[in-house]
């Protein structure tokens, strides 16, 4: 994670993401037992809110990829794009509109939308750092992000203690890598490409010593060096320098791949459909964090989703593209639990 989403990186610019976390968890208002689905606008019509906030909190602006003979939308984009440290503003890339694909284009970005003949949307999120480091990334430098963003504020949380069931589900793929640097000037503990789904969980108990105080949890999808990638339970850098000071709790190993991923490595480069159950996994996080001595005085009812991210973290010189479709995260709410009790 180390230089991803810098206005996570201390407590006061948490609340940047976090403003809302004092909103009572009755969320949505939906009837007992109820299944919803949280992201919203699957195809992605309302387009993306562009940021780069590695230094400075920066709105780079919406960017839109209407097919030809679609309409813009002009609503709101509830989803949003991070840009970290590229030189460039995909918002102004070169834009190709077409009647099944829409592409926007700079020499270090590559985002793009395509429909099939079923009428399902595609996103693919291509870097090319090969146009954005001056040379091989060093120790402590920051590096290129392209990542897919939902943030969830307000009544849009859900409160695990409320619900059955909150899965993540998607079909994705790593669909082109290819490292660019020279070979004499690759080291693998400094230069990869990866992706990760990671969510971020915060606590939502006004009472709490802990309340606002957040961990990551992901689940390991791709990175260049590894043909499997291992559990990964870490404090995120320093925030002082690189990082958001908090834990990693991320899923690897094999049977993250059998149990999460169909058996499909995403190595191969093919379709993976990716299936979890967040409410499934979050005691274990949760137990992890007391081990690290994190969250000393949450627990599992304390807890909402507030953020989610999927895409590129690059800190080597390569191209590769990630495709992604069919981005679903459903609530299934306890038949006990009435609207007045959310």
């Amino acid at each position: 994670m180390g230089g991803h989403i810098e206005r996570l990186r201390t407590l006061g610019l948490t609340l940047l993401y976090f403003t809302a976390l004092s909103v009572s968890s009755s969320v949505l208002g939906q009837d007992v037992g109820q299944t919803r689905e949280l992201f919203g606008d699957p195809n992605f019509e309302r387009g993306f809110r562009v940021e780069d906030n590695q230094d400075d909190p920066a709105f780079l602006g919406v960017l839109r990829l209407p097919f030809s003979g679609q309409t813009p939308s002009e609503e709101k984009p509830v989803w949003s794009m991070a840009t970290h440290l590229s030189k460039y503003n995909i918002v102004k890339g070169k834009y190709e509109i077409g009647e099944n694909v829409s592409t926007s284009t700079t020499p270090g970005q590559v985002v793009s939308l395509s429909k099939d003949e079923h009428g399902v949307v595609t996103l693919k999120l291509g870097v090319r750092t090969e146009n954005e480091y001056d040379g091989p990334r060093k120790n402590g430098q920051f590096w290129i992000h392209l990542l897919l963003i939902r943030d969830f504020e307000g009544v849009e949380r859900v409160a695990f203690k409320d619900v059955n069931s909150l899965v993540f589900s998607c079909d994705a793929r790593v669909s082109n890598v290819a490292k660019t640097g020279p070979d004499e000037e690759y080291d693998p503990t400094l230069h990869t490409t990866q992706a990760s789904v990671y969510f971020a969980i915060a606590n939502n108990n006004p009472e709490s010593p802990d309340y606002r105080d957040y961990i990551w949890f992901g689940v390991s999808f791709y990175d260049e060096r590894y043909e499997v990638q291992t559990d990964y339970v870490r404090v995120d850098g320093d925030p002082q320098t690189i990082g958001t000071g908090k834990l990693i709790y991320r899923l690897g190993e094999q049977r993250t791949i059998d149990d999460l991923m169909g058996g499909v490595n995403p190595n191969t480069q093919k379709w993976v459909h990716i299936e979890i159950d967040l409410n499934k996994y979050l005691p274990d996080a949760i137990k992890a964090a007391h081990e690290q001595g994190f969250l000393l005085n949450s627990e599992v009812e304390d807890f909402v989703v507030v953020h989610f991210n999927f895409g590129w973290e690059t800190p080597g010189t390569y191209r590769s593209d990630l495709e992604m479709k069919n981005l679903r995260l459903t609530a299934t709410f306890k038949e006990e639990t009435s609207p007045a009790q959310r």
